[in-house]
């Protein structure tokens, strides 16, 4: 697989692309009461039993756990709150960034060209992030029914991005290796 050394910043550029395309698509589903003998207006649609949803962009998801991160951190420092009352919540904030990791990572690459124990970093991040969008998929998923997986099309096209991106970059690095092995 030599071509992923020769075309790497082709490539990583397209994955960066693909995954901010990734990030503006739907994740979740903002999800609301509505009883069943009542409709859905539109741009709401009827989900499972007693509850309406619109999908929920990545991106929004993001937000709204950056501001729970900075919310929760304002108040444990002023001594609002007992780190364990919102641990949880501070825990899933940290979490997501392992979202945005692989795409910092990826940008230095591209900056600053390869270095083993960038693409070392690069190759754990886009694991981790794969690993956890796997997750996290399949728990928003599941909490909001099997048949509307199709709606969530952001989070999976980050997942496929991830996994793609991971085999590229091993490929990359063993194929640099071999180079400097037979000079």
């Amino acid at each position: 697989m030599g071509w992923t050394n020769e075309y790497k910043k082709v490539w990583r550029v397209t994955v960066l692309v693909l995954l901010l395309v990734a990030i503006i698509g739907p994740w979740t589903f903002d999800r609301i009461y509505v009883p069943s003998k009542y409709s859905c207006s539109s741009p709401y649609f009827r989900l499972e039993g007693d509850f309406c949803g619109i999908p929920l962009r990545g991106i929004t998801v993001f937000y709204l756990m950056a501001s729970a991160f900075i919310d929760i951190s304002v108040e444990f420092v002023t001594g609002a709150t007992a780190l364990t009352d919102r641990a949880g919540e501070l825990l899933f904030s940290v979490f997501l960034s392992l979202f945005v990791l692989p795409f910092v990572s990826t940008f230095l690459l591209i900056l600053r060209g390869d270095h083993p124990r960038r693409q070392v970093f690069n190759i754990v991040t886009w694991g981790l992030a794969a690993g956890v969008s796997l997750l996290v998929g399949m728990l928003m998923g599941l909490s909001d029914g099997l048949k509307y997986l199709r709606f969530l099309w952001g989070i999976w096209l980050y997942i496929g991005l991830a996994t793609i991106a991971l085999v590229l970059e091993v490929s990359t690095l063993a194929a640099g290796r071999r180079l400097s092995q037979n000079r």
